[in-house]
């Protein structure tokens, strides 16, 4: 039985670009979203007068550090989907025009960002709940 892979060759400019910035984009926006609410809920919990939001920090950021590297993984897929699906060889029948070079161009900074943010994202996940909570530095 052979792996199932997600085939793009046949599919319009537009699905591609579409497919491709949420490749390049993906993983950085969910890097900055989790860094931006693990940070404001460390900020709620530690600074909050009268002990008023008791939840725990811990959970809150491997949860969101969970979702941050599926999102990354994701965009990883795609960006390798569309990598694939704009390549020139004698193999494909695309047309060599401005726009397939485009989309290949950024499914490669995908693919070479995408890997990155993911592991920042995992090591956030991983090293936060290792740390006491409200600790003053």
């Amino acid at each position: 039985m052979r792996p199932a892979r997600l085939d793009l060759s046949g599919a319009s400019p537009r699905l591609l670009s579409r497919l491709v910035w949420f490749g390049v984009l993906g993983g950085p926006a969910a890097w900055a979203l989790q860094f931006l609410f693990a940070m404001q809920f460390g900020l709620a919990r530690c600074e909050s007068p009268y002990g008023r939001f008791q939840f725990s920090v811990h959970v809150i950021s491997g949860t969101l550090g969970a979702i941050a590297v599926l999102v990354g993984v994701l965009a990883e897929l795609v960006s390798i989907a569309v990598l694939r699906a704009t390549r020139e060889d004698e193999h494909t029948q695309q047309p060599s025009d401005i726009t397939y070079g485009r989309l290949h161009f950024l499914a490669s900074v995908g693919v070479t960002v995408n890997p990155l943010t993911a592991a920042i994202c995992a090591m956030v996940a991983i090293g936060v709940p290792l740390l006491e909570v409200c600790q003053q530095s």
